[in-house]
């Protein structure tokens, strides 16, 4: 398996299909040999963790924020659109980010775009590395596009050589990962983010941001505030809450999203609504947590041979979080 931030990850990210395991009956899945049990059994773990993506409120919201920006950029010059998607750790970001660029290139793709025809690269990925300067930062750039480069070459021949191949590759939709790297206390990384908008100017992508607290790290504020704010729209994924009515039925929504996607026999539809408020505090509501959560007790479901849920595990784990928070107390 490739790096997702090279051309050949990318591809082979964008071209994974997963279908989901048709259900079978406990005595059909026990009448199987032990090899086939294992095959079907990893099949359904790989659809649950790869292949089933849940789209919430907030995707759908920065999916369509990505539509438009790349709708109006097509003929800008200059001041093109750019969205930011800032976060806690475990709230998505960065799958948000694959699966926006995922769709936007199987779209073109399946209506025959200009953009999508043989050598040419609608779609990049980059993650910005810890430290880097501006010269570190188009390496990665060059890295994507296989681009041959020399430790002499200047920022100048780097900065023509990635803007060339974007040019040259039609690419529409620029997805830079870990932006919370680029902290502009520090005048490398100030250099960077410089880079980064001469880049924008060059090509004619629509640039998309995701990182941690990106509010704190000087991209939104001070000299770059008004410059940053005007052209790049802020999106936050945050926990879902379930203090209102549409907060709990979008919390039911993701849940039953996933609940579906575990592909276990004998869990009855629905049934884990039940656990609505347990699993929520035991998250704090952030999906990844919950993922996770689900996709071990589904593991284990499968491993013990009950295909269902342990719905009162749940309950008791609360109940054993809440006891040791009471000893910590005393």
């Amino acid at each position: 398996m490739n790096e997702v931030s090279t051309l050949e990850g990318w591809r082979e990210y964008v071209d994974a299909s997963y279908e989901r395991p048709l259900p079978v009956g406990r005595d059909e899945l026990a009448a199987m040999t032990f090899g086939d049990r294992a095959i079907y059994n990893v099949a359904r773990a790989r659809y649950s963790q790869a292949g089933a993506f849940v789209k919430t409120p907030q995707y759908r919201a920065f999916q369509r924020a990505t539509r438009e920006r790349i709708y109006l950029n097509q003929s800008r010059r200059v001041g093109k659109l750019g969205l930011i998607l800032s976060g806690e750790p475990g709230q998505g970001k960065t799958t948000t980010l694959l699966e926006v660029g995922k769709e936007h290139e199987l779209r073109r793709r399946h209506t025959n775009h200009p953009v999508a025809a043989d050598g040419n690269i609608p779609v990049i990925y980059v993650a910005v590395p810890a430290q880097c300067t501006a010269k570190a930062l188009l390496q990665e750039f060059a890295r994507f596009f296989a681009l041959p480069t020399l430790t002499r070459m200047t920022y100048g021949a780097l900065l023509d050589m990635v803007a060339n191949a974007m040019r040259r590759c039609s690419t529409e939709l620029v997805l830079i990962d870990d932006v919370h790297h680029l902290d502009l206390r520090y005048r490398q990384n100030v250099e960077a983010s410089d880079m980064l908008k001469q880049l924008s100017e060059r090509c004619g992508g629509t640039f998309v941001y995701a990182g941690i607290a990106v509010e704190a790290t000087g991209l939104l504020s001070g000299t770059r505030e008004g410059q940053i704010r005007k052209r790049f729209e802020l999106h936050t994924a945050g926990p879902f809450k379930i203090s209102s009515k549409q907060g709990q039925s979008d919390w039911g929504d993701l849940l039953l999203a996933v609940e579906d996607s575990l592909c276990l026999l004998q869990q009855r539809p629905g049934a884990i609504l039940a656990a609505a408020k347990a699993l929520h505090r035991l998250t704090n509501g952030e999906i990844g947590l919950l993922k996770d959560l689900l996709q071990l007790a589904a593991y284990r479901a499968i491993e013990d041979g009950s295909e269902e849920l342990d719905l009162a595990e749940f309950e008791h784990e609360v109940e054993r979080r809440q006891a040791n928070k009471q000893s910590a107390r005393l």
